[in-house]
């Protein structure tokens, strides 16, 4: 940087050779720590990466001119090597230089030593570390190159981001992590284990507050609808995670940002287009695969029920089996509420019904939310078993007629 010029004006190539030499040969974990300061510091100027560069052709020449030559100074190697060092501060200022060699100039890490520090940085992807934003910060570097995005999306760092992305982090943490998806979701193939992202993005972009997080999200989204081979289960997926239930709210907003706007208009006419493609009952089965159910026609509309009431049984009574698991796991009071009101309208509309909801369980699961704590839930299952009890009587009513 044009302090470490200012105070070492002559040969800067000379500095940086000076510095790598140094991290190679201080044992001192303190001196060490200030020295990696120092190279993060200089390559802080992008401009400085030459310097590094010009170690490697330096290197290449030499080689080229005489294959017997002794190996010369690596710009890279000792920062690799150093990932191996106990001291936390060290690893990740070492991990932050080495990404930034390797991928803010013209060269390019072996296919062997980028396996390796990708599945080194994957070990690093855990919520209690302390410099995961170091970490993040690295592979944001990284995935600006073409050539690096494969090995990442083949290891399991997508898989330990999600696992990540599923607790309480930081805005900033999530951005970052959004930052990685957007980036590979430049590239079909990269597409489809990017899609399990769309739920858990849903959520942050429900809360998110700042636009760097919102405008990055819905680029993300933007990308998969149009880089997917099947975008429509890409809209799918984000309708069953109220994406557009969000992006209604976002759209109402005045935002400085064009592109924030144009991006949110683009994703609302997609998701618009798809839902009015849908069927009614699709739009009801991508509620409950969602795990979010809200009070709408969908549900309250009995003209709804008594088209669609068999309907459930479709595929194995795959829609009452997802109504149970939510009957069983889920917390939200509304969800609990709306999956006891269903039960109740499915034995109404199709009384044949109620062998269903006692075999799969539903009923015991019902009974179970008289003691929920929510009033409204305790309503919604009391008055779903009374037409539980009600069908069962008109049933026996018409037998014996």
């Amino acid at each position: 940087s044009s302090g470490i010029n200012a105070e070492w004006p002559l040969r800067p190539g000379n500095i940086v050779k000076t510095l790598i030499n140094l991290t190679i040969s201080i044992c001192n974990e303190k001196i060490l720590q200030h020295v990696l300061v120092l190279v993060n510091d200089v390559l802080s100027d992008k401009e400085n990466i030459k310097l590094f560069e010009e170690i490697e052709d330096a290197n290449a020449a030499e080689k080229l001119a005489n294959k017997e030559a002794p190996k010369g100074l690596s710009s890279w190697e000792p920062f690799l090597d150093l990932l191996n060092r106990p001291d936390e501060f060290i690893v990740n200022q070492s991990c932050l230089i080495l990404a930034k060699v390797i991928s803010c100039g013209q060269f390019r890490l072996d296919s062997k030593n980028l396996n390796w520090f990708i599945n080194w940085q994957v070990s690093q992807l855990l919520q209690s570390n302390t410099y995961l934003h170091t970490i993040l910060a690295s592979q944001q570097l990284m995935l600006r190159v073409t050539e690096y995005r494969a090995p990442f999306h083949n290891s399991t760092c997508l898989d330990k981001m999600l696992n990540i992305l599923s607790t309480r982090i930081s805005f900033q943490l999530q951005y970052q992590m959004v930052f990685c998806f957007w980036l590979l979701s430049f590239r079909t193939t990269y597409c489809f284990k990017l899609m399990d992202f769309i739920k858990p993005t849903a959520e942050i972009l429900r809360q998110a507050v700042k636009e760097k997080v919102i405008r990055l999200i819905l680029q993300f989204y933007r990308n998969l609808l149009t880089n997917h081979s099947a975008p429509r289960k890409i809209a799918e997926l984000m309708i069953q995670g109220k994406v557009q239930v969000v992006i209604g709210q976002l759209i109402e907003k005045n935002w400085k940002d064009e592109d924030i706007k144009e991006d949110v208009e683009h994703v609302k006419g997609v998701l618009d287009e798809m839902l009015q493609d849908m069927s009614t009952f699709d739009s009801y089965l991508a509620e409950v695969k969602s795990g979010k159910l809200e009070w709408s026609p969908l549900h309250t509309n009995p003209a709804f029920w008594r088209e669609n009431a068999q309907k459930l049984n479709q595929n194995d009574h795959e829609v009452l089996r997802m109504i149970r698991i939510l009957l069983k796991d889920e917390q939200d009071p509304t969800t609990l509420a709306v999956c006891a009101h269903d039960v109740g309208e499915y034995v109404r509309h199709y009384p044949v019904g109620k062998y269903n909801v006692e075999k799969l369980g539903l009923k015991e699961r019902v009974v179970c939310l008289l003691d929920n704590d929510d009033p409204k839930v305790k309503s919604a299952a009391l008055l779903a078993l009374q037409k539980l009890m009600l069908n069962n009587w008109e049933f026996m009513a018409k037998t014996n007629a």
